[in-house]
């Protein structure tokens, strides 16, 4: 949860920013609209290389690990 409240923060601050610079840059709303939506399509390939099965696993582990019982297969 640390890292999603940091990138929560993080995004909150550069969002704006970018969308700030890119109407002024471009005097439009338009690319500004399309270098936000460029975050979703990097934030959605991101979420493709994430390996739940993996975090999974580990979360069981460390729940074995604290509960003092053997963990599930």
């Amino acid at each position: 949860f640390g890292l999603f409240g940091i990138m929560e923060k993080f995004s909150t601050i550069l969002g704006p920013l970018v969308f700030a610079f890119a109407a002024t840059t471009f005097e439009s709303s338009r690319p500004a609209i399309l270098s936000l939506i460029a975050f979703f399509i990097i934030g959605g390939y991101l979420l493709t290389r994430v390996d739940v099965e993996e975090g999974r696993r580990a979360a069981q582990a460390e729940n074995a690990l604290l509960l003092g019982v053997e963990p599930a297969d």
